[in-house]
């Protein structure tokens, strides 16, 4: 994928009050859910592919908090084709959203286990068996 238009870019960051979607601090960066790492592919990313997070949390995105990134759908995995139909947890709202593009949609607990499961079926409910 390539860099997000200025236009997405910003819409992200209306999206996302902007506020990084992990920690809640007001410094962002863009942080792309499908990896672009190794060259990548020539995809322009939609605002679903993209969520706002500072540049810690996004450097931590491909280190240190990778797997909570994964669990919280802040990254996807690099085989899913539909970002969309992954749910992002806002920890700082303690809630589950559905990206509908320029929009985030509250949706339950329910239903955030129901899309994660027609993506990633028992991985994801091995990442939320803790935390449930």
């Amino acid at each position: 994928m390539s860099a997000p238009t200025t236009a997405t870019r910003n819409a992200v960051y209306q999206r996302d009050e902007r506020r990084c979607a992990a920690c809640g601090v007001l410094v962002l960066t863009f942080q792309h859910r499908r990896a672009v790492g190794m060259g990548g592919s020539k995809n322009v990313p939609s605002p679903v592919d993209g969520l706002s997070l500072c540049a810690t949390c996004n450097a931590g995105c491909e280190g240190v908090i990778q797997a909570q990134a994964l669990r919280f759908g802040w990254k996807v995995r690099r085989w899913v084709t539909n970002p969309e139909r992954v749910p992002v947890f806002y920890p700082r709202e303690m809630s589950w959203y559905r990206l509908e593009g320029v929009r985030r949609v509250r949706i339950s607990h329910t239903v955030a286990m129901e899309m994660g499961c027609s993506v990633y079926g028992a991985e994801w409910l091995a990442w939320h068996e803790a935390i449930a």
